[in-house]
């Protein structure tokens, strides 16, 4: 699905990482349709953006995408490379997290827990690259999509829910800090995401029992879609949200968040 465009942010440019997931690709076609200029990061397969590369923005300027692994160091070269031919960018929106898998924390294995906590240093990383343009332009936001599960726990994701906990902690040190700046910083936090479009795959019994019992619990009776979550970024990242700083967004239908 399309979000109208507005054209609220044309002439900005966003950085968005984890570009071609289910979430990313919704957040580029929205942020795209207001007229912003993308920098779309993926790891490994940039199919489902093809519609985004075909097309031109206001200034016949095109989007770009930039393939990059987070789990190698030339990631940070590469992404500043792309970011030096477009002037810098405006808007930060980080969707990427590392797919670590899970275990109870009792019987985790420090290599997971340290790739999940990746993410974290990623989040600042992807911080110190955007900030300088954002600095002396007066103007930024940045968005970091955390997860219900970091305020409601489910055994087995507790290396996963810390390490968003984390970033989330992160992003309000940003704001509070890039503030006087003209920087505003964010965090939206999606429950459980389906694509109504989409056939999704059988859930196993445990994630089964979990995604019903998160149905029973949510106000709406319905989990939220990728359009949900990206609306909830572009509103965060459009010139009218200026006060709107170092809050959290919880998508999840109604569920409620303790």
């Amino acid at each position: 699905m399309t979000v109208a465009g507005t054209g609220d942010l044309t002439g900005r440019v966003a950085l968005v990482t984890g570009a071609s997931g289910l979430i990313g690709r919704a957040v580029c076609r929205s942020l795209a349709s207001a007229g912003a200029r993308l920098v779309m990061q993926y790891r490994s397969n940039a199919s489902g953006l093809d519609d985004l590369l075909a097309a031109r923005g206001p200034d016949d300027a095109g989007h770009l995408t930039v393939r990059a692994d987070f789990a190698t160091p030339q990631w940070n070269d590469t992404i500043a490379n792309a970011l030096d031919r477009v002037g810098g960018a405006d808007i930060l929106v980080n969707v990427a997290h590392p797919a670590s898998g899970g275990a109870k924390v009792g019987d985790l294995d420090p290599t997971v827990l340290r790739a999940h906590f990746s993410a974290v240093v990623l989040h600042a990383e992807l911080a110190a690259l955007v900030l300088p343009a954002m600095r002396e332009k007066r103007w930024g936001r940045i968005v970091y999509v955390a997860g219900a599960l970091m305020a409601r726990p489910f055994a087995g994701m507790g290396a996963y829910g810390a390490a968003k906990a984390a970033g989330a902690v992160l992003t309000r040190y940003l704001a509070i800090e890039e503030g006087r700046e003209g920087i505003t910083a964010n965090i939206v936090a999606p429950g459980r995401v389906v694509d109504p479009d989409a056939v999704a795959p059988p859930l196993d019994a445990q994630w089964q029992a979990l995604s019903d019992r998160l149905l029973e619990r949510a106000a709406l009776g319905t989990f939220a879609s990728p359009t949900d979550v990206a609306e909830a970024v572009h509103s965060l990242v459009l010139p009218r949200a200026s006060a709107l700083t170092g809050q959290t967004i919880w998508i999840t239908g109604g569920e409620p968040i303790i």
